[in-house]
């Protein structure tokens, strides 16, 4: 094992009570839409019985991402720090801030099928090319993969130890991606617009390019309305635990 990972492993080994929170938050907007608390690593439920949320996890991770062991939990987390996704929201938001690019872009590509991912994460790149110029979307990545590890612990696919581990290296990348929780925030949500493939444009373009449209435009506004709610909420841990906490 590598310094730096021993340094972190050991690290992990002694993080407050607040650092803990500070990391469990980054898992904060999927965390509390699966109802899972933001006071502790396992999901607390007065509803389910906890075998019931373990079997809803190991699907949530074997459908969804295709997890069938810590190896494949280790290979999604190194993929989801650096998504293909979120390299082409950055390389469309450095065309739209540098002329010649933008002018090349718009000459040579608005022509470009408007129902395609490539003109819908530029459309999005270029309304939040000074807003999100550093971190771009890279805060949904950061958020599923602090709720990856949250899922994986409540399965045993890992030990409480190896969570902190991995929610700390997230932790320091987040630190060095964005200036407080809001801009997180913003970024995860934008993230997750990109993702299902919701167009900057009319209303109507949700028709035909998602299956569920209607039922995504519900999500999204959902998403949207708990963010805001969140921001506005002082009691909630993004607006109480310092961004630049030392991790």
């Amino acid at each position: 094992m590598h310094n730096k990972q021993e340094d972190l492993m050991l690290q992990s080994q002694s993080l407050t009570d607040e650092q803990k929170q500070w990391l469990i938050s980054l898992s904060g907007y999927l965390s509390m839409q699966n109802g899972y608390a933001l006071d502790c690593l396992l999901h607390k439920s007065e509803t389910y019985p906890l075998q019931a949320i373990i079997n809803g996890n190991v699907k949530v991770l074997k459908n969804s991402y295709d997890i069938h062991s810590k190896a494949d939990l280790v290979e999604t987390l190194n993929v989801f720090t650096d998504t293909a996704r979120s390299d082409q929201f950055m390389n469309s938001l450095i065309q739209s801030v540098r002329h010649d690019l933008y002018i090349e872009h718009f000459f040579l590509n608005r022509n470009n099928d408007k129902n395609s991912n490539e003109y819908m994460v530029s459309e999005w790149a270029e309304k939040h090319n000074v807003s999100l110029s550093d971190c771009g979307i890279k805060g949904f990545d950061v958020g599923r993969s602090a709720f990856l590890c949250r899922c994986a612990y409540t399965t045993g696919l890992i030990t409480e130890q190896e969570t902190w581990y991995y929610l700390l290296v997230l932790g320091k990348i987040a630190q060095q991606l964005f200036t407080d929780w809001q801009e997180f925030a913003m970024s995860h949500i934008l993230g997750r617009l990109t993702w299902v493939g919701v167009k900057l444009t009319k209303e109507e373009d949700f028709s035909d390019r998602y299956p569920r449209s209607f039922e995504v435009k519900l999500e999204i506004k959902r998403d949207i309305e708990e963010l805001m709610s969140i921001l506005a909420d002082d009691e909630h841990p993004w607006c109480q635990l310092d961004w630049t906490i030392d991790l």
